[in-house]
């Protein structure tokens, strides 16, 4: 405030407290912030295989498009026609899913047209599409780097840092909270 400014009561809200100032900002001290690291190894082999699995089937979708975007970037220096018949392949499976987002009550669709058999035919036109057009070494390539770091990350990762945060900390194995709310 200023130095010899009195400020009067006001007569239209009384009851309004003055304005306090804050204390310090209450900040969480770095000891009490506990953060917990993605990646460990299993304790052992069957371990590694179920987490193997669980994250292949959480991770898919990512997968895919890890390994489809290194294709894309492989086929860009020299293969523009393979490039092109990969993407119109993609588009062509896209517009499937999306068309099965949108009529999930369509039975007529969902019972022609199995989604696991459609997505397998994509990938074999698009194998297919890839070696005639000489492009199959791009893809064996990709696939031969992409897949060792699918299934690295796959041993890797945890799968319990999605848990809800209602699970007791205190439980065994895995399953701790990703930041400690103390």
């Amino acid at each position: 405030m200023c130095a010899g400014v009195t400020h009067r009561p006001s007569s239209i809200f009384p009851s309004i407290p003055p304005m306090e100032t804050p204390d310090e900002p209450k900040v969480k001290s770095p000891d009490k912030l506990n953060l917990g690291f993605p990646f460990n190894l299993p304790a052992t082999p069957e371990a590694a295989a179920v987490r193997i699995i669980k994250n292949l089937c959480h991770f898919s979708l990512f997968y895919v498009l890890v390994l489809w975007v290194g294709l894309s970037i492989s086929l860009v220096p020299q293969r523009k026609p393979s490039l092109l018949l990969l993407m119109a392949t993609s588009i062509i499976g896209n517009q499937y899913l999306m068309m099965l987002q949108l009529m999930p009550k369509a039975i007529c669709v969902r019972k022609a047209f199995d989604k696991t058999l459609v997505l397998v035919l994509m990938a074999i036109v698009t194998i297919v599409e890839l070696f005639l057009t000489e492009a199959g070494i791009h893809l064996v390539i990709t696939l031969g780097i992409g897949i060792p770091i699918i299934l690295v990350h796959a041993v890797l990762w945890r799968d319990d840092l999605f848990a809800s945060e209602e699970a007791p900390a205190s439980v065994p194995g895995e399953s701790a909270p990703l930041v400690d709310n103390v």
